[in-house]
């Protein structure tokens, strides 16, 4: 069972400052650090298709249709990933992410939040 929580972005940020390899979401850090068992009935939290296909993200519980893309640029590069079956799939390679965060870390090296506007896409009326 999860519960909702309102925090300051400084908590936030300060939460996130402890991530280690392999924590992906608020309540994986939160368990290490608090040293709390994972519980019994608790399944790894990834993105799995539903059956419209694309991505759903259970942290932000946001879906991204079949064929959503999105693109960012790093070191003057661009980048793009369509949302394929449960994944991001990046265009220059095929490799396949269940996260965002993993897309993002198959990029860029270090810590960077994904959710403030690094990953960008094109709406229908052709903005971005």
């Amino acid at each position: 069972m999860s519960r909702s929580i309102t925090i300051s972005t400084e908590v936030f940020a300060a939460i996130w400052a402890e991530r280690r390899e392999g924590e992906e979401t608020e309540d994986a850090i939160l368990r290490r650090v608090f040293a709390c068992l994972k519980a019994h009935n608790e399944e790894e939290a990834a993105p799995v298709p539903d059956e419209s296909g694309g991505v759903y993200d259970t942290r932000n519980n946001v879906h991204f249709s079949e064929g959503f893309e999105i693109f960012r640029t790093y070191k003057r590069k661009e980048y793009r990933a369509i949302a394929r079956n449960g994944s991001w799939v990046r265009q220059d390679t095929g490799d396949q992410f269940p996260t965002l965060n993993k897309l993002n870390r198959s990029i860029t090296p270090g810590r960077e939040s994904v959710w403030s506007g690094v990953w960008r896409y094109i709406t229908e009326d052709g903005s971005n």
